[in-house]
């Protein structure tokens, strides 16, 4: 299962922009984030909607490349 796949079970709160997935900071991300393969590619950054820490995991948002396999 993919990180996209496995946010989207766990209920995550997910946004993107093109292929980049984002979710917000908290122990329920950070725990399934601790398996992810490709975490060292992931970056914090303060969501400027929220005012709130989020990942930003580079090339992970799913959809995006479902698509463009069509």
């Amino acid at each position: 299962m993919d990180i996209y796949q496995e946010m989207k079970n766990a209920e995550i709160e997910i946004d993107h922009h093109e292929s980049d997935l984002y979710v917000p900071c908290n122990q329920k991300t950070k725990a399934i984030l601790n398996q992810y393969q490709y975490r060292e590619n992931v970056i914090v950054y303060t969501n400027k909607q929220d005012g709130k820490l989020w990942y930003d995991i580079p090339f992970a948002y799913s959809p995006y490349w479902e698509k463009r396999k069509r």
